[in-house]
């Protein structure tokens, strides 16, 4: 199955253009202004957009090691670019025309999610990723 899965990632047009993709979503969602009839909601006394943070830079990291496979050292790409990405864009906010509001609870939370994602990345693809 490792094999397998090795060989459908060599086909890193398809995951380079699916980073791109994913990479300009996340740019237009974050900087977007909110809903002002947004109603917040929490899962386990944690707030729900701390949690769309985390799977949102736990994907991020995913979807960057496939578009790195190829290359040397991808897990560690992969890392550096989604948190360069979530931090710029986290900073962003700060500049009013945005309308949104800089939140340390979100950077904690996109590290978290690319930890996360480094954490069961580094176990899974752990022949291809001897870095």
């Amino acid at each position: 199955m490792q094999k397998l899965t090795h060989r459908l990632l060599q086909a890193n047009f398809f995951f380079k253009g699916a980073a791109f993709y994913a990479t300009l979503i996340v740019i237009l969602l974050s900087l977007k202004p909110n809903s002002p009839d947004l109603e917040p909601w929490t899962l386990m006394f944690i707030r729900g957009d701390l949690v769309q943070h985390f799977i949102c830079y736990f994907g991020m990291t995913v979807v960057y090691l496939f578009a790195f496979y190829t290359k040397q050292n991808a897990l560690r790409k992969s890392v550096i670019c989604s948190l360069i990405l979530g931090y710029t864009l986290e900073l962003f906010q700060v500049i009013p025309i945005f309308q949104r509001d800089f939140d340390f609870t979100d950077l904690i939370a996109n590290s978290l999610g690319v930890l996360g994602a480094w954490l069961i990345l580094r176990g899974f693809f752990n022949y291809s990723v001897q870095e």
